[in-house]
């Protein structure tokens, strides 16, 4: 009898889930997919996964992104270019899709889901001396699109050598490789994944709003 039942019980549980599945298919309906987790900036470049990103492997990044970019595959790289990357990047940062980037996501996005913001290192509002700060120019907590997307901007004019309104490839690794050796604290070539925590997404990195910490390549 107990066999009995067990076996009842079995048959039973197969045949709810073929109806389930008969009445999904019937209505049309799908199942809810959960969106795979886009890799953080760090583990992009971090190519043989090892926690360091050699410059190498930097550079190869740097490269790629530039390519990226580069939509109509010129050589170069315009502001309307840039932006529409920048508003790409924007959307994988905002995790929850609610339109704001908060400093949780922020920090995930470029120093992976594991990375915590370091509130004992936030300074006074008024100095704005983190890149989230400065980029939260109305200081309502959270970055919007056009904040993003201006701040990048000014970026883009900084990398911008000669003033033509277009990057070439060596205008912006110039910038990047700028990073690369900033991050570098200990000057082995190579960034640890403490030091490129420490890039200014949540750190302090001093008064002035023109310097920024943020790794250039995505």
């Amino acid at each position: 009898m107990k066999y009995t039942r067990i076996i009842i019980w079995m048959a039973g549980a197969v045949v709810m889930t073929l109806a389930t599945n008969s009445l999904a298919e019937d209505t049309g309906a799908t199942p809810t997919l959960v969106p795979a987790r886009q890799p953080a900036v760090s583990q992009k470049m971090d190519t043989n996964g090892d926690g360091n990103i050699a410059a190498a492997e930097f550079q190869a990044r740097r490269d790629a992104w530039f390519k990226e970019i580069d939509a109509n595959g010129d050589g170069k790289l315009t502001t309307d270019e840039f932006a529409k990357d920048q508003q790409g990047r924007f959307k994988d940062m905002d995790a929850n899709s609610d339109g704001v980037v908060v400093t949780k996501e922020y920090v995930a996005f470029f120093c992976g889901p594991d990375a915590k913001a370091d509130k004992e290192a936030k300074p006074a509002k008024t100095d704005k001396p983190t890149l989230f700060e400065t980029m939260d120019t109305n200081d309502d907590g959270f970055v919007t699109v056009p904040e993003f997307v201006v701040y990048r901007i000014v970026i883009f004019r900084q990398l911008d050598a000669n003033g033509d309104g277009k990057l070439t490839p060596e205008e912006f690794a110039a910038g990047a490789n700028k990073r690369f050796t900033a991050m570098d604290a200990n000057k082995d070539n190579t960034v640890a994944k403490d030091e490129f925590d420490a890039t200014g997404v949540n750190k302090s990195r001093g008064s002035r709003a023109s310097e920024t910490n943020l790794p250039v390549a995505n």
